[in-house]
Order: C-alpha cells, then sequence, then structure tokens
C-alpha cells in the first residue's frame, strides 16, 4: 500500500528567550528537535522502553528485534523526540486494516507504545508528542483512525487526548487486560513553512505488513 502526498513540517523547537547564548553548547545538534525514527535508535528506543514497563509490569511491550522490525518496515509511523541529539520520548506506530486490532495493514494506525525516559518525565512531553504524531497522521491521506491498547489506569490520559473507549481488548499478556482506545483522523492538516514542525521528506512511502504487538505508555 502506497501513501502518496505531502509530509508534515516538524521543525526544531527552540531554547527559551532568556537562555544566554553565551551558556548555550557549542555544537550541531539542536537543543530540541522531533523526528522519525530509524534503526540506529532502536537500541535507545528499547532501553527507555524496558526501564518504563518492566519496572512497572514485567512485560515489554516490543522486544529489541520487533522494534528493528517496525522501524525497518514503517519508520515513517514512528516519532522521537531529541534533546541534544538524546532520545527522551518516543511513539511507535503501524498500519492496520480492520477497526479493531486484529489484522496488519490498511488505513487504521495502531500506536504500539508511548513512552518516555525516566529523566524526562512529569514535564509534559508525553502529552506534547502524542499531539503532534496526531497532527502528523492527519498529514497521511490514506489514515483514518489511530487505535491503541493501554491498562485501564492510562484510560484517563488518553482521553484528554481525544481518544474514545472501544471496549476491552481480545489481546492479554500474562494476567494483564487492556482497554482498546480510538482517535478518529477527521481531515488533513494544513500544512505550512511556519508550522510548529521539521520536514519530513516527501516522497512516495510504501506502508508494509506489521506484526501484532501491545501499547502501554510511561
Amino acid at each position: 500500500m502506497s501513501v502518496v502526498g505531502s509530509q508534515p513540517f516538524i521543525k526544531p523547537m527552540q531554547r527559551p528567550a532568556s537562555v544566554s547564548p553565551g551558556l548555550q553548547r557549542r555544537h550541531t545538534l539542536p537543543a530540541s528537535e522531533v523526528r522519525p525514527l530509524n534503526t540506529q535508535d532502536a537500541i535507545s528506543v528499547f532501553e527507555i522502553e524496558r526501564e518504563a514497563f518492566i519496572s512497572v509490569s514485567g512485560e515489554c511491550p516490543l522486544h529489541l528485534d520487533e522494534v528493528r522490525h517496525f522501524l525497518t518496515l514503517c519508520p515513517e509511523l514512528s516519532m522521537g523526540w531529541l534533546e541534544e541529539g538524546r532520545l527522551v520520548a518516543f511513539i511507535i506506530g503501524s498500519l492496520w486494516d480492520k477497526d479493531r486490532l486484529t489484522e496488519p495493514r490498511g488505513s487504521t494506525v495502531h500506536i504500539h507504545i508511548l513512552a518516555v525516559h525516566r529523566t524526562f518525565r512529569q514535564q509534559g512531553k508525553g502529552p506534547i508528542l502524542l499531539w503532534r504524531y496526531l497532527q502528523y497522521l492527519r498529514c497521511l491521506p490514506s489514515v483514518r483512525r489511530a487505535l491503541l491498547m493501554c491498562e485501564d489506569v492510562l484510560v484517563p490520559f488518553y482521553h484528554k487526548s481525544g481518544f474514545k473507549v472501544l471496549g476491552r481488548c481480545a489481546i492479554t499478556v500474562a494476567n494483564m487486560t487492556f482497554t482498546e482506545m480510538c482517535y478518529p483522523i477527521s481531515g488533513h492538516a494544513y500544512m505550512r513553512r511556519n508550522s510548529e514542525a521539521i520536514r519530513f521528506p516527501q516522497h512516495h512511502v510504501t506502508l508494509p505488513l506489521a506484526n501484532t504487538g501491545e501499547q502501554a505508555d510511561a
């Protein structure tokens, strides 16, 4: 399946004006940026995921080989937040062809993981990154909805971002059950050079099949 068309802009987030230029690090890396992930980011992704999920549930939604799998097959459905070149938060998704989490490919994006590095939590990065990701999905012509599964304690978090509860998810992990939630992608975001975002490359993107995975947030 091909997605043709305009990709959104994601521009680096700037340092506050109050920071003296003399105190800024002298390097070529932007102070803060949001960009799609690739296989070179896989280890950083997995380290954040492992700390966020194993410490809470004892389970990792995606193992390292699965992280590499998604970042190889559909990197355009991932998004990472970097501070001076260091990954501090990320989202990984893939496509599905049903209204519920059953079969891969199609017009539904399954959000597998949203996680934030432990030293950057309680700073609002999770909601901001999720908002930017959902705006990005509006720029993909074939995407019609986003789905995720989460523990009950996280339902209010996603509800605040506009997700609606669909009901209990058929997928379970050990003795853990999940709630399935949906976000409708209605219309396309209006893109312009001065919008809050770095440009994703404009090209024809092939979105291949992806394996079933589980999602949670830290």
